[in-house]
């Protein structure tokens, strides 16, 4: 939020702002108790103090005020509601589609619970590398959800065609698959070639 310049003197109550805000040669002389800030703050050419910068909340990951907002991953989120799925929490846009969900410990802004829980599996399951599916047979069978990540990360498939490609098969999508049913239904399309030579090499 760039207000450098514009002659302001008073912020509003309950303010926050997710990226920097600039204050720089404003009229402002004091802040109120509850601004928060996610990014920097530039005060250059303003009469606040040192103590009046101890008011401000500095916005972490992970932050959330309820029927408010989340902060994570350097993005303010405003939320109408939050509610529960399994292990999952799902945060509700104010904004359709521009949701977020979280395990606990890793976030992932989304559109839907699903495309948001498989985009937190892939992320933790890329930390991990490919290798950590050698051990998986052409019989081994994969939560859907698992399946995804695992395919992204053995082919560096992109999220949005992966997303498309499960998109297709509408309600038909299992709860899980074999090793061998994901070669035989993704043959023809990005990267079916190099996740058939991983598990048959």
């Amino acid at each position: 939020l760039d207000l450098s310049g514009t002659g302001i003197t008073s912020l509003p109550e309950n303010l926050t702002v997710g990226g920097y805000l600039d204050l720089s040669g404003t009229g402002i002389t004091s802040l109120p108790e509850n601004l928060t800030v996610g990014g920097s703050l530039y005060l250059s050419g303003t009469g606040i103090t040192s103590r009046e910068r101890k008011k401000i909340k500095k916005l972490k990951n992970g932050d959330y005020a309820a029927s408010r907002y989340i902060y994570c991953d350097n993005i303010l989120t405003h939320i109408k509601r939050m509610r529960k799925a399994g292990n999952y929490t799902l945060y509700i846009g104010k904004i359709k589609g521009c949701n977020v969900v979280s395990d606990g410990s890793n976030f992932a802004h989304c559109a839907t619970l699903r495309e948001g829980i498989a985009d937190i599996l892939f992320k933790t399951a890329a930390d991990r590398g490919a290798g950590q599916y050698k051990g998986l047979t052409l019989d081994s069978e994969i939560k859907t959800e698992d399946a995804i990540a695992m395919y992204r990360i053995i082919t560096g498939a992109c999220k949005q065609g992966t997303q498309q490609f499960v998109n297709s098969f509408g309600d038909n999508v299992k709860e899980s698959y074999t090793v061998r049913e994901i070669i035989n239904i993704t043959k023809g399309h990005y990267g079916a070639e190099k996740f058939k030579e991983f598990f048959e090499a």
